[in-house]
């Protein structure tokens, strides 16, 4: 017969000394008393039931719920029922436990108890939902809100978001069917718009426009990641030619223009790789350190966390002209991605757009 089910606070021996979280049964019957101890989960914000199986069954007795002599189970909840393990656990004469598997037909047997008790899952339990929020709440209030930044990262997002050009304004003037110059207008005065689509981690990242390579240039750059640094090479057209030709069969010129000029820099990178490789990370370095090299902007998180010493991904892309049919202009861009050597991904300035999340 069941006589307790709570939830139950311990401590553990983790860096955090964050205090953990388990559901405690109590069964009784037979001159014998039966404590089913219940891992939570996600809703236990510190160490497993099994890491700190000993401290639980000590904590237990020496609060007076149960005795020395009591049976101790282990259970490990799941969404099916018969996925749920259960484990008795006895304690040596040194307090190390050791664990032996118990049938779901022996405990509820040994319990006294019907397969309802035993699937009652505590994420779906409003009473022990409600204690383990007070519990929570009780050990660290601020447990309660989203971690803090730094007062330097808001105020970089901030300076971001306030000097952001609109989706509407680029809209317009594509719509408009301007020419390559007048677009790079507009984007070099918020190259985090690069950024949004091409970053991860989303706010880790360093755009330049006009970054030299070899006897030419990039039009823009993103650098970004963790550890092995991701390098993205972008070159952009206007938006006053369709992208692919009335035939339909190839692109516009102006495409092929863009794409001889991405293969020349990616043909310099890749036959000069660790110069590439060592130039890009000395040019990080210095944008991190606040100065301005070809027009460089970072995101709110001043330094990237990669490792200077790994290779480097280099990805590339060409954004230019206008989408006709949809349908059948995607199947030559996917044709080219894959045929290109580089690999190089090709949009559409509606392409771009559809990817953008600003307003």
């Amino acid at each position: 017969m069941k006589i307790s089910d709570f939830i139950f606070k311990f401590s553990t021996s983790t860096v955090s000394n964050r205090d953990g979280l388990c559901r405690i049964r109590i069964f009784v019957g037979d001159n014998k008393i039966i404590t089913l101890i219940t891992d939570i989960g996600n809703l236990n914000p510190s160490e497993s039931v099994t890491n700190s199986i000993e401290k639980i069954r000590l904590l237990l007795i020496q609060k007076g719920l149960v005795n020395e002599k009591s049976i101790f189970i282990e259970h490990y909840e799941k969404e099916k029922f018969s996925n749920a393990s259960f484990d008795i656990v006895e304690f040596h004469d040194n307090g190390s436990p050791s664990w032996y598997p118990i049938t779901k037909e022996k405990l509820k047997e040994l319990l006294d108890c019907d397969d309802k008790e035993l699937s009652d899952l505590t994420k779906k339990n409003k009473r022990l939902l409600s204690e383990i929020g007070r519990i929570i709440y009780a050990v660290n209030p601020r447990n309660d809100f989203c971690c803090q930044e730094s007062p330097d990262i808001i105020k970089r997002k901030l300076e971001i978001e306030e000097n952001k050009i609109s989706k509407s304004e680029l809209i317009k003037i594509i719509e408009s069917g301007a020419k390559e110059q007048t677009i790079s207008q507009l984007l070099k005065s918020d190259l985090s718009i690069f950024a949004e689509i091409y970053a991860c981690p989303k706010d880790e990242y360093i755009c330049f426009s006009e970054f030299p390579i070899d006897d030419g240039y990039v039009d823009y750059l993103v650098l970004t990641g963790r550890s092995r640094m991701d390098v993205y090479l972008i070159e952009i057209k206007g938006a006053d030619f369709d992208l692919v030709n009335k035939n339909k069969e190839k692109f516009n010129e102006k495409v092929s223009e863009a794409d001889h000029q991405i293969k020349t820099r990616l043909g310099f990178i890749y036959r000069n790789y660790e110069f590439f490789r060592k130039n890009i990370h000395d040019v990080r370095r210095k944008a991190e350190n606040g100065e301005i090299v070809f027009n460089s902007f970072r995101g709110a998180i001043n330094n990237l966390y990669v490792d200077p010493d790994k290779d480097i991904n280099i990805y590339s892309v060409i954004i230019g002209g206008r989408t006709g049919d949809d349908y059948e202009e995607s199947k030559l861009r996917h044709n080219y991605e894959i045929d290109s050597k580089f690999k190089t991904k090709l949009e559409t300035w509606d392409t771009f757009i559809r990817k953008l999340v600003r307003s």
